[in-house]
């Protein structure tokens, strides 16, 4: 594997351009540009770690014990020489380790004349996209461990680079988590079993009297436990808006609803903070009917198994998803301003939270596209979902939003890009390309 340092070099020199500047001088686009290209440095740094680490980490391997190379130099193993020596912590170095065997192992394949096909698969078009700076290092662990998973072919590996390519970290863990399952549900059934029986709620008492909560749930609880916590930060933040002096955050919102929750469990008749919470959970006719299957949550990110499904949904009230038909119209015009909830829920159906970061849909309002008050329909193709955040960034930022034929889309300004190219939003911004 040759050490090619020709992209940091590059990037190297685009940053030392800006020596000598007044940062606190700089226009927003100058600051802009002095980022990005410190930016591409990191990223291509990044990539020459790797393949230390992972080189390091392989020659550990092969001489295990008191001769090892970190062991020569007064290091336990090669996880604490490469942390102490790149200054990484424990996460990135697994990170650089994994991404650097892939690196190596693509070079040592791509060398080969007449590869053998019983040879242990290759990440190629991973490498190369990490290579090439389309795919940062943390992006690149993220599809490793999931191919290798999947056992996935070469097709299924560029549709996956393809998508890491614009998928933000978050997203992307979501989106491999969920195709992980689709692929095996009868383990996915297994592990959460298995998490079942690990489930735990630790309390400790620190000497200066406050109490460390600590403890592991698995789906079916967490599905619960976080839609009503979901439920009490949003009302404390829809009041706030109308009622300002509550300086709270969301955490400590959390500790109040948990409190308010256990008074009225000891024994309270007030009805709490009146705030109602729903559960929704989803999943086809079909795979409810073979019991093997997935489903989904909105308060979990990962898919679960039809069996938790039956679990959850025999202590809450489910709300259905919401396909249309003549008994739930859907489009009600101009008649009501605000959507229905099964408008709603037919939105969150379609967007799966906020349709531009994808935040929870606990975390999302119901907007419409074009104002009601300027004429806009209170109609599916003129109701998006989106977090707080992203509704002010994108009204005041001139974005123009549009729903065809189910699928959101947005258009850029072209003060943010001069092509206006269009982007997917929504759930449909998270599947593979066909």
């Amino acid at each position: 594997m040759t050490f090619s340092t020709g992209r940091f070099a590059l990037a190297s020199t685009g940053v030392c351009a800006h020596d000598g500047v007044d940062l606190s001088a700089l226009s927003d686009a100058a600051l802009v540009a002095v980022t990005r290209d410190i930016g591409e440095a990191r990223r291509a740094l990044d990539v020459l770690a790797a393949e230390v680490a992972g080189l390091a980490q392989a020659r550990a391997d092969a001489s295990p014990g008191p001769g090892g190379i970190a062991r020569r130099v007064g290091y336990r193993n090669v996880k604490q020489f490469v942390a102490d020596t790149l200054g990484s912590t424990g996460g990135e170095v697994h990170r650089q380790v994994v991404v650097g065997k892939a690196l190596a192992a693509a070079d040592a394949a791509a060398a080969l004349p007449n590869p053998s096909p019983d040879a242990p698969r290759t990440w190629t078009l991973v490498a190369a996209a990490v290579r090439a700076g389309d795919l940062t290092v943390e992006k690149a662990d993220i599809l490793i461990g999931t191919l290798e998973k999947l056992r996935a072919s070469v097709d299924a590996e560029r549709q996956f680079v393809t998508l890491a390519k614009r998928l933000r970290p978050y997203d992307l863990r979501t989106v491999c988590a969920r195709e992980v399952a689709l692929g095996d549900p009868a383990t996915l059934e297994q592990r959460e079993a298995r998490q079942y029986r690990d489930r735990e709620l630790n309390f400790i008492e620190r000497m200066d009297g406050m109490t460390v909560v600590s403890g592991l749930l698995d789906p079916a609880s967490a599905g619960h436990v976080r839609a009503w916590f979901d439920a009490q930060v949003t009302a404390g933040f829809q009041a706030r808006r109308e009622v300002p002096g509550d300086t709270r955050s969301p955490g400590q919102m959390r500790v109040d609803a948990w409190v308010m929750l256990a008074r009225h469990g000891l024994g309270c008749t007030e009805p709490g903070s009146g705030v109602k919470s729903v559960l929704v959970l989803r999943a086809t006719v079909e795979e409810i009917k073979k019991g093997l299957g997935t489903a989904t949550c909105d308060s979990l990110t990962t898919p679960i198994s039809s069996g938790t499904l039956r679990i959850m949904a025999a202590d809450a009230g489910v709300l259905p998803v919401v396909m249309g038909g003549d008994s739930m119209p859907l489009d009600v015009g101009r008649i009501k301003r605000l959507a229905t909830p099964y408008q709603r829920a037919a939105v969150l159906e379609r967007d799966g939270g906020c349709a531009w970061c994808h935040a929870p849909a606990s975390y999302c309002d119901i907007h419409h596209i074009i104002g009601w008050e300027f004429g806009g329909r209170t109609d599916l193709d003129n109701l998006v979902s989106l977090c707080v955040s992203c509704h002010h960034a994108v009204h005041f930022g001139g974005w123009l939003i549009e729903v065809e034929d189910g699928v959101v889309w947005f258009t850029p300004p072209a003060s943010y890009d001069p092509t206006r190219t269009r982007r997917k939003g929504g759930l449909a911004d998270l599947v593979l390309a066909a």
